[in-house]
Formats: structure tokens, sequence, C-alpha cells
């Protein structure tokens, strides 16, 4: 089915980079953080082209968690009104590593349109109804930063490093 099949090449490209990360360890990573539009909430007010610095005093979804984090890791992260304005930041921007989650078609979308930029990627978690409530996995995000910020590993709780704070 092609749910496997994206499930499958998502998995083996996450463990192709998780392991390329662990024996290439640096501190001086620029990483973009990329979450689709469908996980914005009433509450979310993200900045000019969805950038979720200005979201990190907001304590009422976990928008504004993943903006803490972000902001502890000195990570750009913004939600992408649309995927192809995804992909035009990538290149743009040119980060060594992307962390991003969306639905499966478009993780699909993201292996074949920004080959060149490792990605660590995920599945949206639920979705209210196609395009609307989606919710993503926190923790998944707090393991991927702590694959590329090592001090992270260090925090006695997730707290200290900006979630659920």
């Amino acid at each position: 089915s092609d749910h496997a099949l994206i499930v499958g090449l998502v998995e083996a490209n996450n463990h192709r980079i998780e392991a390329w990360l662990t024996d290439n360890p640096t501190d001086s990573r620029r990483v973009l953080l990329i979450l689709p539009r469908c996980v914005r909430k009433n509450c979310c007010r993200p900045g000019p082209g969805g950038d979720l610095a200005q979201s990190v005093h907001c304590h009422s979804c976990q928008l504004g968690d993943l903006a803490r984090a972000a902001s502890h890791h000195q990570v750009k992260a913004f939600v992408a009104f649309r995927s192809h304005l995804a992909y035009d930041a990538a290149r743009r921007d040119r980060p060594d590593l992307i962390i991003a989650t969306a639905c499966e078609d478009r993780l699909f979308k993201a292996l074949s349109s920004v080959p060149d930029i490792p990605a660590l990627l995920s599945p949206l978690t639920s979705m209210d109804r196609m395009c609307v409530g989606a919710n993503f996995s926190m923790d998944w995000f707090f393991e991927m930063l702590t694959l590329i910020s090592p001090e992270v590993a260090d925090c006695e709780s997730k707290s200290q490093a900006g979630f659920g704070t």
C-alpha cells in the first residue's frame, strides 16, 4: 500500500540521517524546523512567513512549546502555509538539516523535492479532518533536537529545554 511504502521510505531515510548525525557530531549545524499550516490552532499567531519566534510566549498549544525549544537551541522554526513555500525556504536558507512533520504524501514529496538537504521527517499524529486540526509528536521533535544538540540530553527534564513551559 502507499501508506506502507511512504512509512518505509521515511523510516529508512531517518535511520540514514540519524547515523550520519551520530558519525558527524557538531555544534554548528544550521537547522530548520518546518510544520504544516494544519497544526496551527486559533490561538496561534506566527510572524511573517510563518515564523514561530513570536510564539515563544504562547502557552496555549504545542506551537508555543516548539517555539521555546527552537529558541533554546537557536533553531529557526516556521509554519509553512503551502508545501512549495517550505521547499522554497529550504532551498533559499540552505540549512544543514531539516526537521519536519507533515501528512504522509507531503513527506514523500519532501524526500523528492529537496533531496540534497538531509531531513528528519515524521508523519502527523492525528487530524480532525483533512488539513484541519492536525497534531504532531512533541516527543519526536525533542528526540530529534537531542540528536543535534547534545546539551539537551544532559537536561534533567524536557521543561528545561523549553518543552511544556
